[in-house]
């Protein structure tokens, strides 16, 4: 099933039905009065497009659907009802463009929840490989496998860490998965003492998407909520189920 959730920001309405409060905007110096009803017809009309976009994608695809209109506040009691079985995707705007609630909101659904959360960077570049980074998980093998044939790109595994005797064993363990699956992936292992390092061998591989197990050693030691952003491509974050 695809659940479509709309999320409005009840406080930057209330905010705008502020005598005190203006705008300015981008670029410009001056300061202009807030219409608040203006601001509500946006929301509804950025609501009847995402709708619209849910429905055509979700016959697409053929699968039941439907769609939510929620506020911040009520957004969390939402996501606790979340297990490991599902997935939540979220779009991925540069960090410029990001107030510090919704880095905070997307800081802690990476971190906190159960299940895999898929935060969309871009789309097009089919044929950039779906990058994961193995660090002895065979469930992110899975998803990246899963991934690749639905997207139709290559499978690129990246085996990390500091010691080469690990590195090493992860590496027969992966190219062993790679042959029971029938697939043509390649593996490849990289030298990385810190997720800094991590993060800019993803990055040189040039991926269309990342798969990053947050329990492992680098994976926990990344920047998830910039990982997107840093690396240039989308980012699926699995659970800690």
């Amino acid at each position: 099933e695809l659940i479509g959730l709309f999320v409005e920001d009840s406080g930057l309405i209330e905010a705008a039905d502020l005598p005190v409060t203006k705008l300015i905007p981008a670029g410009c110096r001056s300061m202009a009065a807030v219409d608040a009803s203006a601001m509500r017809r946006a929301f509804r009309v950025a609501a009847a497009r995402a709708r619209e976009t849910l429905s055509m994608v979700a016959e697409r695809w053929q699968v039941q659907w439907s769609f939510q209109i929620t506020q911040l506040a009520a957004t969390e009691e939402t996501l606790s009802r979340l297990t490991a079985d599902d997935l939540l995707a979220l779009s991925g705007a540069p960090r410029a463009r990001r107030s510090p609630l919704s880095e905070r909101a997307a800081r802690v659904m990476m971190e906190k929840l159960p299940c895999p959360v898929l935060v969309m960077r871009r789309e097009g570049h089919r044929r950039q490989p779906v990058a994961v980074l193995y660090e002895g998980n065979a469930a992110a093998l899975a998803v990246g496998r899963d991934l690749a044939r639905i997207y139709e790109h290559p499978l690129l595994v990246v085996v990390a860490g500091k010691d080469a005797a690990a590195r090493q064993e992860r590496e027969r363990e992966a190219a062993a998965w790679l042959r029971d699956q029938g697939l043509s992936g390649t593996v490849r292992h990289i030298r990385c003492d810190d997720g800094r390092e991590a993060t800019a061998c993803l990055r040189a591989a040039y991926p269309g998407l990342v798969v990053i197990d947050r329990c492992g050693n680098l994976g926990g030691a990344l920047d998830l909520d910039l990982l997107p952003e840093q690396v240039d491509a989308s980012v699926v974050v699995l659970g800690a189920s």
